[in-house]
């Protein structure tokens, strides 16, 4: 147990479920203030609640419950009132999509020969951030870059916020933070170059209430609506809107980006180029589509066959 840290809390999550596939299957864990630890199998990262209070958080694989659920352990610090522990278990749960049913997803992962290690490892869970805002600024950030870019950008925003129980780790900033760096901060220190105008733009209009991003973050929102919603924000494309989209649970649209559309020309043919060409060969897994694709692509990573192999052996 970390210095400070309080008696770890146990999650519940039914199975199938694996931590490691809920925190590596999207990229996320590579961006600050997320960091992956493979030694311990564990997801740590700088938390700051509404309330102001900021804590390092650890999320590491537990025992199973005695009901056969699955267990996630999770280890904050410094000590966190009663409260606030309730808080950041909420947004853990959120972060690795613990409440999210993909009984339909896996049972059709099962009927095919390519995607059944997917059902079998419980994968399929995407990580993202306790909010939308910050996922829509770490998407203005993967627009027409590279992914180190992508990293640097968001380690550099990341130093705006408040660190941790006095360590040299940060949480994400507010939109009033970003606000006062302002744009100078963003061009020389972030590296951001005409993405600033839509951080600044986005940071605005969340901050004075004109950006709504409950909307798109609804629930119950409908898919094309929250498209939609996603795609009238600063910075944000059709691309862009389509990976945000997945992390609200909305996987009805195939978009493809330089490296996925590489993936889907090799895999399938030049036809698989075009998204609505490619969605018709996912067609059996209906409001799935987009996740099966991407959790295919997934399958093909060296590191990730090993460990399948070896956890499915």
């Amino acid at each position: 147990m970390a210095v400070g840290a309080a008696p770890a809390l146990r999650l519940a999550v039914d199975p199938p479920f694996s931590l490691w596939t809920a925190a590596l299957l999207h990229g996320w864990y590579a961006l600050a203030p997320f960091r992956w630890l493979p030694e311990s199998q564990t997801l740590e990262r700088v938390d700051r609640l509404p309330s102001g209070a900021v804590y390092t958080v650890r999320l590491r694989p537990a025992p199973d419950f005695e009901d056969g659920r699955r267990g996630v352990e999770l280890e904050a610090s410094p000590s966190p009132s009663a409260a606030d522990a309730r808080n950041l278990s909420a947004r853990a749960r959120r972060m690795l999509r613990l409440d999210e049913d993909l009984t339909d997803f896996h049972a059709r992962c099962r009927r095919s020969r390519t995607l059944r290690p997917v059902a079998e490892a419980g994968a399929g869970r995407l990580l993202r951030s306790p909010d939308l805002w910050e996922d829509v600024m770490k998407g203005i950030c993967t627009t027409n870059v590279t992914w180190e870019r992508t990293k640097r950008m968001v380690a550099a925003l990341t130093m705006l916020g408040p660190r941790a129980d006095g360590t040299g780790t940060r949480a994400f900033p507010t939109p009033t933070e970003v606000l006062e760096a302002g744009s100078d901060f963003l061009l020389k220190e972030a590296g951001a170059g005409y993405r600033a105008r839509s951080m600044l733009k986005l940071a605005e209009g969340v901050a004075d209430g004109t950006i709504d991003l409950s909307i798109p973050d609804h629930p119950n929102a409908p898919s094309a609506e929250r498209l939609a919603a996603l795609e009238a924000l600063p910075g944000i494309g059709p691309v862009t809107a389509g990976y945000l989209a997945m992390l609200l649970g909305s996987y009805d649209f195939l978009t493809l980006d330089s490296s996925t559309r590489a993936f889907a020309v090799r895999t399938f043919g030049e036809a698989a180029a075009d998204p609505r060409k490619l969605a018709r060969k996912y067609a059996r897994f209906g409001p799935w589509r987009a996740l099966a694709f991407w959790c295919q692509r997934w399958l093909t990573g060296e590191q990730v066959q090993a460990r399948l192999a070896a956890e499915l052996a």
